[in-house]
């Protein structure tokens, strides 16, 4: 009994050791990606897609000054070419056009590339994307991250985790929640996400666990 024992702990322990938590990516976007509504606010929509939640603003108070009605602005990038935010012009609380990504079940992932394209020009004033991560509610900084957004409408920018002096994105890990701030409208055309890799069990931890398990085999003989 002894013997057979001690023979599982073994194989117990070298599986263990031998198996690596491996963090899914997640790139958007494409066709076959579908978007479910979830929520529709007074200036805001958040749908969701591949376990991920998409909070992005709209300028839905807006009349163009044609008729009484709130009609909106027009959408110019729908899903699944990507996800527009509109900056909010019209109502009581005016806002920069915003993004905030978090995932459905709360958890941690970090935002490793990502490609936005401008819906107006920034060249004269200048502009820049603005990302602020947070983890249970905290902000890890004062300031956010910026990226330039220098261009005219049409001008696509693109980032990832390669040092760049306009904007990197190797800061973005371990994160519950990120915003994409930008004062004119924009729309995210390609994102890169991966959730947070489980880490492995610890060494010790798999040894003291496989010395119990033989005392308990040893007593029981």
């Amino acid at each position: 009994m002894f013997r057979s024992a001690s023979a599982a702990v073994v194989a117990l322990l070298c599986c263990s050791f031998g198996v690596r938590a491996e963090a899914t990516t997640v790139v958007f976007f494409d066709p076959s990606q579908i978007a479910t509504p979830v929520a529709s606010g007074v200036t805001s929509d958040t749908i969701q897609s591949e376990g991920y939640l998409f909070t992005y603003t709209r300028d839905k108070l807006f009349t163009g000054g044609i008729g009484p009605d709130p009609i909106g602005r027009p959408v110019r990038v729908a899903w699944p070419d990507g996800v527009e935010a509109q900056a909010v012009t019209a109502g009581p609380n005016p806002s920069k056009a915003q993004i905030t990504i978090q995932r459905v079940d709360g958890g941690v992932f970090d935002l490793t590339a990502f490609t936005a394209k401008l819906l107006a020009n920034t060249a004269g004033a200048g502009g820049s994307f603005e990302i602020m991560p947070s983890l249970n509610g905290q902000d890890p900084w004062n300031d956010p991250l910026t990226f330039d957004a220098t261009g005219i409408a049409g001008n696509t920018f693109s980032y990832d985790e390669s040092p760049n002096l306009l904007g990197s994105t190797a800061l973005l890990k371990g994160y519950d929640t990120y915003v994409i701030d930008l004062y004119v409208d924009y729309a995210l055309t390609g994102l890169t996400l991966q959730d947070a890799t489980v880490p492995e069990p610890s060494t010790s931890a798999l040894l003291g666990a496989g010395m119990l398990a033989l005392v308990a085999a040893r007593s029981r003989k």
